[in-house]
């Protein structure tokens, strides 16, 4: 090989290795505006989703109740009252009859 076609050969690598490196950001450089166009796509459904949705007074209603979060811990209707209320309230409700219990003398 002469001085001259070693002189080439490092020519030519070096304009093959500007053509991939350069080749290389603009690949790089298209993918990222694409998956940019991608996601302010998505952002962009995302938005109108949230926007035509429940104010926030509706939303603070579903989450705590009609009380609000001051009475988010009271009682409601239905809720168990309890094992003592639960007794009480049979014991006024109707006395359980007494069993006499006869011994018979055998």
């Amino acid at each position: 090989m002469t001085p001259q076609e070693a002189i080439e050969a490092a020519e030519l690598a070096e304009a093959e290795t500007a053509y991939r490196l350069r080749f290389g950001r603009e690949m790089f450089q298209a993918g990222r505006e694409a998956a940019e166009a991608d996601m302010a796509a998505r952002w962009d459904r995302a938005a109108r989703a949230v926007g035509a949705g429940p104010d926030r007074a509706e939303l603070e209603g579903r989450r705590w109740g009609p009380g609000g979060r001051d009475h988010f811990a009271d009682p409601r209707p239905g809720d168990y009252p309890g094992r003592l209320a639960l007794e009480a309230r049979a014991e006024a409700a109707e006395p359980e009859p007494e069993l006499e219990l006869e011994l018979e003398a055998g």
